[in-house]
């Protein structure tokens, strides 16, 4: 085995210029380490207001009484994409009669940028606009997208994945649905009210 006398060029850090360095390694590796999120399954979701893609401001708790989905995404997420028409056509038409609300938050993009990919994929369910990642981080600790999120109508969180399972999240939808729905509204509502 032979070895090389090669060397790196000669660096001299001053002790003040190390330790500056040296805390901006430590900060940017803490700011690529996401926090801890802060909803979990099962604990309610605090009010958030985000603009609209048509131009006005909206609240989750202008949906308190409706099943939230929500969805995180980006133009540029081939994953967001593929499950665009999914959302528009297997729960945004299929369940907003009996009480689903599909919000896609879109993160940090354009509106004219996402007003053009919402035409070119048939999207009319509404869409937000996130300024940052902040929203996002408040829901999960990962930093993948897609990442879906379901509220029901007294603003808990159900459920949160990344990725898109339509599976899961189609019986999580009608799990919430189906308790949601007033008995006398159902089929044999009043016979299943005599028997709770």
């Amino acid at each position: 085995m032979t070895t090389s006398n090669v060397r790196g060029p000669d660096i001299k850090l001053k002790s003040g210029n190390l330790l500056l360095l040296m805390t901006a390694m430590i900060v940017g590796i803490l700011a690529a380490v996401p926090a801890r999120a802060a909803y979990q399954v099962g604990q309610t979701v605090d009010d958030f207001t985000l603009p609209g893609l048509d131009g006005r401001q909206h609240s989750l708790s202008d949906l308190r009484g409706r099943v939230v989905l929500l969805n995180f995404f980006a133009t540029w997420c081939l994953g967001c994409n593929e499950e665009a028409e999914h959302l528009q056509k297997g729960f945004w038409e299929k369940y907003a009669p009996r009480g689903l609300t599909v919000v896609a938050v879109n993160i940090i993009e354009t509106p004219a940028l996402v007003d053009g990919w919402a035409q070119a994929l048939g999207v009319t369910y509404p869409i937000w606009l996130a300024p940052d990642w902040s929203l996002y981080r408040q829901f999960t600790e990962f930093g993948a997208l897609p990442y879906n999120t379901l509220i029901d109508p007294e603003g808990v969180l159900r459920y949160s994945q990344t990725g898109f399972d339509p599976a899961a999240l189609d019986l999580t939808v009608l799990e919430i649905l189906d308790s949601a729905t007033p008995a006398e509204q159902t089929s044999w509502g009043g016979v299943k009210t005599l028997f709770r």
